[in-house]
């Protein structure tokens, strides 16, 4: 439940809580943490589906396979490993994650910013390089925030832009961001989430990938 609560505002900040706990408290069952943080992974890809539907629906028809591919694999491997835990005895502690309001006024003018220089970016990308200049910008701006670079995205495409590019560019986003995260569980989390982790997001990367491939 923490991990989808947490995935609807930041599935980078359930990842960091998560492998923190991981080490702080040894006691807590590392899959219940990979469970929890996978499935805050699959809603951060589908808050990128929805994202796009608002702005420019039509942008959606192109991403929904690999979309749905990566949120397939993310829940299919959270599922193997409820599966394969064993019963804990008992009722253990919430796990706790620092997670700000969204809506709050400074948040907002943030990612707004945030936004208006990925625009920006993006336009002045688009003029003085080709096409496939945007997709290392898709991959830097998804190592912090796969949001603006989805919504700059579908802006794009909106506005009369190559649409499979704007797609492959989010795509590339989101498994840029896929990588940090698990970055962040090797880097603070336990071996035993690490393990869990790095096996998940393998997974995810081949998915993209041969959807994009497929596509």
């Amino acid at each position: 439940v923490t991990g989808l609560a947490g995935g609807l505002v930041s599935s980078t900040a359930v990842t960091l809580g998560f492998a923190r706990q991981s080490r702080e408290r040894a006691h807590e069952p590392p899959a219940a943490l990979a469970v929890g943080l996978l499935l805050a992974w699959a809603i951060m890809f589908a808050r990128v589906g929805v994202a796009v539907a608002l702005v420019h629906r039509p942008l959606l028809a192109t991403l929904l396979v690999p979309l749905c591919a990566m949120g397939a694999t993310v829940l299919a491997v959270a599922l193997f490993f409820v599966w394969r835990a064993p019963r804990a005895s008992g009722a253990g502690r919430t796990p706790e994650v620092h997670l700000k309001n969204p809506f709050r006024l400074l948040a907002s003018i943030r990612f707004a910013l945030l936004f208006a220089v990925v625009l920006l970016v993006v336009e002045l990308v688009r003029r003085n390089t080709s096409a496939s200049g945007l997709y290392p910008l898709a991959a830097l701006a998804g190592t912090t925030d796969v949001d603006a670079i989805t919504l700059s995205m579908a802006e794009l495409a909106r506005s009369g832009g190559p649409a499979d590019v704007a797609a492959g560019a989010i795509v590339t986003a989101a498994l840029s961001n896929t990588l940090v995260k698990c970055g962040l569980v090797v880097a603070l989390g336990s071996p035993a989430l690490r393990g869990r982790v790095a096996v998940a997001t393998a997974l995810v990367l081949a998915s993209g990938a041969a959807a994009i491939a497929l596509a």
